[in-house]
Formats: structure tokens, sequence, C-alpha cells
């Protein structure tokens, strides 16, 4: 049975989680984690879904998937902010989304600019199905919605 497909949700360069500032995202306590240094200006929904949860910010996304189980996207500081002028959200909480859509606009030279907003996104997978033989890719670059998170583990 093929792994199922999680696209990247941005295009940046992938990192370990360990790169994470915050120790609950770089022990992968909260699930499956991989970490992109965002490169571009949009985030999109890596597969269909539902929001059960976006932050007033827009820095931290909770989807839910029928195919992959959930999904979390954490972008900057491991905690939701009230408001980071460099976040633009494009959903909100109970919207059903599809593969593609945008879900935030990212403004490169405010975030970077932010105390508590840097470029790090970390993908987390919280999967409803057996992951023994999967994970998620931890280098090289990723294109979003071209480039795929779940790969083959090297036994």
């Amino acid at each position: 049975m093929p792994a199922p497909s999680l696209l990247a949700p941005c295009s940046g360069r992938l990192l370990t989680s360990s790169h994470h500032p915050s120790p609950l995202i770089q022990s992968q306590w909260l699930g499956h984690t991989t970490c992109i240094d965002v490169s571009g200006n949009q985030v999109f929904a890596p597969a269909d879904a539902v929001i059960s949860y976006i932050s007033p910010a827009g820095n931290f996304i909770h989807l839910n998937t029928d195919a992959l189980g959930r999904i979390l996207l954490c972008l900057g500081a491991h905690e939701p902010a009230n408001k980071l002028t460099a976040l633009h959200r494009h959903v909100g909480s109970g919207d059903e989304v599809t593969r593609g859509m945008p879900l935030l606009s990212l403004n490169q030279a405010l975030i970077r600019r932010q105390a508590n907003a840097y470029n790090l996104m970390a993908v987390i997978l919280q999967p409803n199905y057996s992951f023994d033989k999967l994970t998620l890719r931890e280098s090289g670059v990723v294109t979003a919605l071209e480039s795929e998170l779940v790969i083959q583990k090297d036994i």
C-alpha cells in the first residue's frame, strides 16, 4: 500500500526538528515532525482537511484529515500569538480546505524582524495509520505543493 501523500505546505529548506527552539517540538512529543525554513510568501493546505483550530495570528494551524490524521503547522514561536502583522490569514476555524488552498500569506521582510516570529515552520503529523515503515523528510529543498514529505524508511 503506498504511503498517504503529504505535500510541503510551503517552499523552503528542510531541517530536523532539533533546529526548532521549542523543546516540545524538538522532542517530537506532538508527533512525527520536520521543519521548513520558509522561503516563500504563502502557506498552502497540504491535504484536504478541516481547520479544527487556527490561532488569532495564524501562526498555529491544526488540520484534521481523513486520509492522514492530524497535521499541525506551527510557524515561529511555539505558542499561538495574538497578533503578527507579518501574517495574513485566509481561513478560519471550522473551514473545509482542499489541497492547495492558501492558508496564510507571509510578509518575509516583517516576519524576520518580529521577535516572536521567525521563518521556521514545524510540520507535525499525528497519523491515523501505521507509520512504522514511513518517515518525514528532514533534508533538502522543498517546493510548496510539489514536494512529498512522507517517504519510506531505509530499513
